[in-house]
């Protein structure tokens, strides 16, 4: 027999019609029964899936069940799994969420030919948000001080077992929150090689219909802030004060501080669970943050974070209801194809209450524009804007069907050089390789939607393209052969309803050719998904 090259552990707690799926993406993984194990631990759940765990155990060999008491929460569940894990690796997979088809394989190649002690998957959030920017392309080696993996703190990973053991590395148990970011930091500064796998979607996060997801539900604010301090001590722990330890808590800063004080994530929290937030989000900032760090954080952030040394909730409640009339528009202004690339003239930018978002030069420095009574309580220093780009605008495509992320190139977002006030746009020609476009091999066959990504001054926004564009805007390609090998066909259309645009990637020529087909035969070699 065999060596169980991967164990798949998964906490299981009343998954409803979830689990399913979930089981079933273990047991068709392209590695093959014999060589992947999924540990079901069922912690002590109240509805149906205890017997459904037993009859799929009896079905299957590969499949072990083990029955506990309700601990609370998955760090225990995941231990018990580490400790019955007889797999080279341990992958940890929640419940509601699922593995593409070759994703064990893909990760265990990778890590077979890297030496690496973890490996992360590129992941697709199915009406969840996941990282973006650090799945940008394939990293053989990366490390916590050289890679964005702040980034990633979940444990959705694949990890070397004897690395796990020999650094004794395991989940806070009980009912607390952020039980993933002591294992996972630990393992970052710990591990002697990390890699990056972005060439394939491995994981597919989702979100629960009835979003009874453990991480969407409301919190105690006093004892997730108790938790993040333990991830604190960690960074302290393995780095000294200065830039380096600036850049990881960073993340926590815009994450689990400011990212819960921004627009909608503010303003639907009832009064006094937002006056107990922001308690525990002062305390946090004065006793862990440096205001070293505050210069790295995007404009907005650094506004937001003066506010909250100084006790200002009801002027970051003011900035949260100007927030969520800041919106992304974008139009395009012309769409060809050449060789194999979607070339698109688009114009982004920032609006708010139908008028663009600008920023204001004060004596030839350029600042956020704010409410005057924010600009008084933070100062000139914490608007002040730097010297280079206000922030970046990309193209985007998203596949139906998973959500499944592809994206392009940045293109920067300038100040008008010496403009009284500027507007937050940016016309630029941008691209989407359909050659290149998963980081570096061509993209997969599905429909896909195009958006653009701006983010600029703090704010992030996602928004269609294609509904608005001027008159001139081309309807149709010519077809045009762009490749020797693999054959592909794109199609591009305008959806029904909401006349965005869209592509069609399918293996085969439609079976009519309207007038907006093009067949785009692509570069390089076809390797399918």
């Amino acid at each position: 027999m065999r060596r169980v090259q991967v164990s798949v552990i998964v906490p299981v707690y009343n998954p409803g019609p979830y689990l399913d799926e979930c089981v079933e993406s273990v047991l068709g993984q392209s590695l093959g029964p014999d060589r992947v194990e999924a540990i079901l631990v069922d912690d002590g759940s109240t509805d149906d899936s205890p017997a459904k765990l037993d009859e799929w155990a009896d079905r299957h060999a590969n499949i072990r069940v083990i029955h506990q008491e309700n601990s609370g929460w998955p760090g225990r569940p995941r231990n018990v799994g580490i400790a019955a894990a007889r797999g080279r690796y341990v992958f940890f997979l929640d419940h509601d969420d699922r593995l593409a088809p070759a994703a064990l394989e893909r990760l265990v190649a990778m890590a077979e030919r890297n030496d690496s002690d973890v490996v992360l998957g590129r992941m697709a959030g199915f009406h969840r948000s996941v990282p973006r920017e650090l799945f940008y392309e394939d990293r053989d080696h990366a490390s916590i001080h050289d890679t964005a993996l702040m980034d990633s703190l979940t444990p959705h990973k694949l990890f070397r077992r004897a690395f796990v053991e020999a650094h004794a590395l395991r989940f806070p148990e009980g009912r607390r929150r952020l039980e993933d970011l002591p294992f996972v930091i630990r393992a970052y500064f710990l591990a002697a090689n990390v890699s990056v796998l972005s060439s394939y979607v491995c994981y597919y996060h989702v979100r629960r219909d009835d979003r009874s997801n453990a991480g969407l539900q409301r919190f105690d604010p006093a004892g997730y802030y108790q938790n993040l301090r333990e991830s604190t001590d960690l960074i302290e722990a393995h780095t000294e004060p200065g830039p380096a330890r600036d850049r990881l808590l960073r993340r926590f800063v815009v994450a689990e501080l400011l990212g819960r004080l921004t627009d909608r994530r503010l303003l639907d929290q009832p009064e006094d669970h937002r006056s107990e937030l922001f308690r525990e989000i002062r305390a946090y900032t004065e006793e862990r943050i440096p205001r070293t760090l505050q210069p790295t954080l995007a404009p907005l952030q650094h506004v937001q974070l003066e506010l909250v040394r100084s006790g200002r909730l009801d002027l970051l409640v003011h900035l949260a209801e100007i927030g969520v009339r800041t919106v992304g528009e974008a139009t395009l202004h012309g769409i060809r194809h050449r060789d194999g690339l979607v070339l698109l003239d688009v114009e982004a930018r920032l609006e708010r209450d139908g008028v663009p978002v600008i920023v204001r030069s004060d004596s030839g420095d350029l600042r956020l524009d704010v409410p005057a009574i924010v600009a008084e309580a933070v100062g000139d220093g914490a608007r002040r804007l730097g010297s280079g780009p206000l922030g970046t605008a990309r193209i985007f495509t998203r596949k139906r069907d998973d959500w499944a992320e592809l994206v392009g190139p940045p293109m920067d977002i300038l100040a008008d050089p010496g403009s009284v006030t500027a507007s937050v746009r940016v016309r630029s020609n941008a691209t989407i390789d359909l050659g290149t476009a998963s980081a570096g091999n061509p993209i997969w066959p599905g429909r896909w939607d195009v958006f653009v990504r701006i983010a600029a001054l703090g704010y992030s926004r996602d928004v269609r393209l294609g509904a608005r564009r001027t008159p001139t805007v081309e309807r149709q390609f010519g077809t045009r052969r762009v490749g020797r090998h693999a054959r592909l066909w794109a199609t591009p259309y305008w959806t029904e309803g909401a006349d965005n645009l869209s592509l069609r990637i399918a293996d085969d020529p439609p079976p009519s050719a309207p007038r907006r087909i093009v067949r785009a035969i692509l570069r390089g070699t076809w390797r399918g998904r």
